[in-house]
């Protein structure tokens, strides 16, 4: 998978994020598909723009929130930054690291997030608590599916001039 494929399914996941996602609720939690993404792109890509590409995401993302203008990027850059300083000390073929980094990365992005709406929103502890582990839990399970269904076709080799 090239550079310019990723660009073009981040853009596509960035609208259907957008647009589509806000129909499917559980317990009125929209999944995030940007972060498997994210962690797919920083995995196993190796292309430099990446925190380029994704602080674009994470604004475009931004623009619709006003009240917690900033969440998406600060974690998108975060989240670039642990990806990228970890990889090279781990073993990306064991599927315990990869469930590891998946659920690592996921908790840190969903900590930032209901860490700001709880200061913004003023939401109880309990309705937060609750909130989190169902954001987490279930966002956890998309990036694995997601995660495996790009490695699959990475495998594939669609793209032969790549690797």
């Amino acid at each position: 998978m090239s550079s310019f494929l990723l660009t073009i399914l981040s853009i596509l996941a960035t609208y259907y994020q957008t647009l589509s996602l806000n129909d499917l609720t559980l317990f009125s939690y929209i999944p995030n598909i940007i972060i498997p993404i994210l962690i797919f792109s920083h995995f196993y890509l190796n292309i430099t723009y990446h925190s380029i590409l994704f602080f674009l995401i994470g604004l475009s993302l931004d623009c619709l929130n006003p009240p917690l203008f900033g969440t998406y990027t600060l974690s998108f850059m975060l989240l670039s930054y642990l990806i990228t300083t970890i990889k090279n000390h781990i073993d990306l073929h064991i599927f315990a690291n990869k469930l590891a980094m998946i659920t690592i990365c996921n908790v840190l992005f969903y900590l930032i997030y209901h860490f700001l709406i709880s200061i913004v929103y003023k939401q109880d502890f309990i309705s937060l608590l609750i909130s989190f582990f169902i954001s987490l839990i279930s966002n956890t399970i998309l990036s694995i599916i997601i995660i495996g269904l790009l490695d699959f076709l990475r495998m594939l080799k669609l793209d032969p001039t790549h690797e």
